[in-house]
């Protein structure tokens, strides 16, 4: 099943405590290449990019169910908490059946620094602070395919979590899904996880011309006993999650003036 590298980045955080950033973006781009992203042309570097607000504030709870062969997989699901603000952005897994201690990750968009913060088991806090970085991939975007697959919005709506959601479908010679999104919130989560990779082609999945929270979606792969299920939970909309962000107690060390990879 192909996952997109934003993803990635997300389940490479999930398993990982205390390593470095370049680390965890080594291990991402491993995770990516295991579940079937492109594995060639990655590279990684100083993200320099202009600063653009993100337009949302708000958190939620991402929920992301793995299936394999039919079944879903023994440490799923993951849980992603979320919280954005038009600054910032910060994300702290949840890892079930793995040791005591936890992990977050703010990213400053605005002067590019990232904070990795570290709960150990036995409650001590340290972190790192480092330049942000992004993953580049050379995947051939600039090449037209004939198969880019079709996003359709369709009249099926339901409500979900208060808010009236429309369902989208896609397919496309990898796959099929459907997405349902509250089109009266204002979020563009490819923007949003932009800002730690770029250069990969957006699915058409992700270049649908929709604007709004996708409060549940499901991907199939084209054979037929693969699949991956995500939920937004417990969303705030409009409120700063002061907690996800705060660095109160931590150690941390300044390693922004690091050389960075390969330099």
């Amino acid at each position: 099943m192909k996952t997109p590298i934003l993803l990635a980045l997300a389940l490479a955080t999930v398993s990982v405590h205390g390593q470095s950033m370049e680390e965890l973006m080594k291990r991402a781009m491993e995770q990516s290449q295991q579940h079937g992203g492109a594995p060639g042309g990655m590279t990684v570097e100083e993200n320099t990019d202009p600063f653009v607000p993100l337009g949302f504030t708000g958190s939620f709870r991402m929920e992301v169910h793995n299936y394999k062969n039919g079944a879903e997989e023994k440490d799923s699901p993951m849980n992603i908490a979320m919280a954005f603000t038009d600054e910032k952005m910060a994300m702290a897994p949840e890892t079930p059946g793995k040791e005591k201690g936890s992990m977050k990750m703010v990213m400053d968009l605005k002067n590019k620094f990232t904070y990795t913060l570290i709960t150990d088991e036995k409650g001590q806090r340290t972190g790192m602070k480092m330049k942000m970085m992004k993953v580049n991939m050379d995947d051939g975007a600039d090449k037209e395919t004939k198969d880019e697959g079709q996003v359709v919005r369709t009249d099926e709506t339901r409500t979900i979590e208060g808010h009236l959601c429309r369902k989208y479908t896609y397919t496309g010679k990898d796959g099929s899904g459907e997405a349902w999104l509250a089109e009266d919130l204002e979020f563009n989560a490819f923007k949003a996880m932009g800002s730690m990779a770029s250069g990969q082609k957006p699915e058409r999945w992700q270049q649908a011309p929709y604007q709004g929270m996708m409060m549940e979606t499901t991907w199939n792969d084209t054979n037929g006993k693969d699949k991956v299920v995500m939920f937004t939970k417990d969303l705030v909309e409009g409120k700063e999650n002061k907690e996800a962000f705060s660095m109160d107690g931590y150690q941390i060390q300044d390693m922004s003036n690091m050389p960075m990879f390969g330099r």
